[in-house]
């Protein structure tokens, strides 16, 4: 897997560093920390990547700076990588920043290589789109970025946030969502049962949400009831944007200028779970 060759390709290079003395003292000392900690827990077997991503953690100040940038969470005793950045599809005369996230189950239980593969080839498509009608000179850029939205016991969420520049701005996001009971990428649709009418039931939701907040906050516009009916908003997609908040409400989330002007960004719509409870799987 991806990550893991990033794991042996930092190792590679730990190994050809001189640790400070300070460097090994940190090392040792976190390692006794970890031991303790787990002490009366049922005790996890480490793998020789794991302990050599720890010998890099200290000698971080004595690495390149790329590498150092690569490096999202570092593993501690126990536990594995769970998130890397690789930013494999930068490309500075282009205008073009891209940071790729690769991603590991802590518990070392869950195969994510379909995972990463998807977002890899997401973030990829974006990047050629991009250059495709990208003009040297013009003011033109593409920023792909991202962040960790969920991460519960039962559900782990990445969003990857894109903004593309073209004389005026514009941000997009693309959420993944893994069951960390089976592994699984999970779209909006798996989560209802079959014949549930899902679709019309959470954008009704959504379309009144929309009106009691324009009713009560003058600075806020949504595409519906307007003359032009083309641009309404009717009804989400079947493969909107989604994730669950710290309170396992399901969050439906949108693009800038997909159901609102630009000045009000990307929005979200809390969906209670009344509403949803008899119909979810």
């Amino acid at each position: 897997m991806e990550h893991r060759k990033i794991i042996e390709d930092l190792k590679k290079e730990y190994n050809n560093i001189n640790v400070k003395q300070e460097g090994v003292f940190i090392m040792k000392k976190r390692i006794e920390e970890a031991k303790r900690e787990n002490k009366n827990k049922k005790i996890k077997y480490v793998s020789v990547a794991s302990i050599a991503a720890i010998a890099t953690f200290v000698a971080l100040p004595n690495l390149s700076p790329n590498i150092a940038m690569a490096m999202g969470k570092i593993p501690i005793i126990g536990k594995i990588v769970n998130v890397v950045t690789m930013n494999k599809y930068d490309e500075q005369d282009k205008n073009i920043t891209a940071k790729t996230p690769v991603a590991s189950d802590e518990s070392s239980t869950q195969n994510l290589e379909k995972f990463n593969k998807e977002v890899d080839e997401y973030i990829k498509n974006l990047t050629e789109e991009f250059k495709k009608d990208f003009q040297v000179g013009a003011n033109q850029s593409l920023d792909i970025d991202y962040d960790v939205i969920t991460d519960t016991e039962k559900m782990f969420s990445l969003r990857i946030n894109g903004t593309e520049t073209k004389a005026s701005g514009f941000t997009f996001s693309k959420i993944y969502n893994i069951d960390k009971k089976t592994g699984e990428m999970v779209e909006l649709k798996d989560l209802f049962k079959e014949g549930s009418n899902y679709i019309d039931i959470l954008s009704e939701n959504i379309k009144q949400q929309m009106k009691e907040q324009m009713a009560n906050d003058d600075s806020k516009a949504y595409f519906i009831d307007k003359d032009m009916e083309d641009s309404n908003f009717t009804k989400i997609r079947e493969d909107q944007n989604f994730y669950f908040d710290k309170d396992d409400n399901l969050v439906i989330a949108f693009d800038e200028y997909e159901v609102a002007p630009g000045y009000m960004g990307e929005v979200e719509f809390v969906i209670e779970n009344n509403l949803i409870k008899d119909i979810l799987k």
